[in-house]
């Protein structure tokens, strides 16, 4: 078991880009190697060394083939200058103290990070695997895909224990979005499939072009959109395997019951209406 720590002890007046900072990677490394690791930032850069105040605990992995879950990295006092924390992480264990800038998690494929406080835009995109939290908000974008881009998340668990912005879970396919709070507009926008929980309010347009997958709402919305339709009966079975899934999730999803059907609605009827949105609340 191995855990690096790095404290924040000046920052660096610009934005970096923290994605080499891996669990594994740093710790087969000594402290003086870290130290050295270059932080690149546009046409400027940074040494780790000159931003943190590295610190080792426990055995240092340094076999090829050894189990990179044993490796845990702790960021200290974190802040919104840090872009890309845990970006293309497969596997082990990042805690971060303190809020975060873009592209966390991007591309993430394995492992667990951990954010004490809020994200920038761009959280969890384009997912592969793996589970991240964030305690905080998450601006736009999280769990959707680059511009240009075909698939947003594809794997994996994410969860916002706050509030999330604009077009949440863009084009994803695959995998698990909670959110504890609010989301802006085009919530579950082209959802190609997957499933994306909204405990409170959402913006406008949200399953706009919705394919298939399932939108999970704890409130009842103002307004549905106009292309979903009633959805029927017959999904028992689905809900109570559902629900068992949520139990060890974020409230209020964990503390939805089998025997409490929600209400479904089907669609977007605009595209293909395999979609569809089940309301708890």
């Amino acid at each position: 078991m191995s855990t690096t720590t790095l404290r924040v002890k000046t920052p660096p007046g610009f934005r970096v880009d923290a994605a080499v900072l891996r669990p594994a990677s740093l710790s087969s490394m000594s402290v003086a190697e870290i130290e050295r690791i270059v932080l690149p930032s546009g046409n400027e850069s940074c040494a780790v060394g000159d931003v943190f105040q590295v610190s080792h605990n426990g055995t240092a992995v340094s076999q090829p083939n050894a189990d990179e879950d044993t490796a845990t990295l702790v960021i200290d006092g974190a802040a919104p200058w840090l872009d890309r924390v845990g970006a293309q992480m497969d596997g082990g264990h990042l805690a971060v103290h303190g809020s975060v800038g873009d592209y966390s998690g991007f591309r993430m494929t394995g492992g667990v990070l951990r954010i004490d406080g809020n994200a920038g835009h761009f959280t969890g995109c384009e997912m592969r695997g793996g589970r991240l939290t964030v305690t905080g908000d998450s601006g736009d974008f999280a769990a959707g895909a680059l511009t240009g881009d075909m698939e947003g998340m594809t794997g994996g668990t994410l969860t916002i224990h706050r509030n999330a912005g604009a077009r949440l879970a863009d084009r994803m396919r695959r995998g698990l979005v909670l959110v504890g709070g609010d989301a802006g507009e085009f919530a579950a926008s082209r959802l190609v499939a997957g499933t994306v929980g909204v405990a409170g309010q959402l913006g406008s347009h949200f399953a706009y072009g919705m394919r298939r997958g399932t939108l999970l709402l704890a409130r009842r919305p103002a307004h549905l959109p106009v292309t979903f339709t009633g959805g029927g009966h017959g999904f028992d079975v689905f809900w109570s395997l559902l629900v068992r899934s949520l139990a060890a999730e974020i409230a209020p999803f964990s503390q939805w019951r089998a025997d409490r059907l929600p209400v479904r609605y089907t669609g977007d009827l605009a595209v293909d209406g395999r979609g569809e949105i089940l309301v708890a609340g």
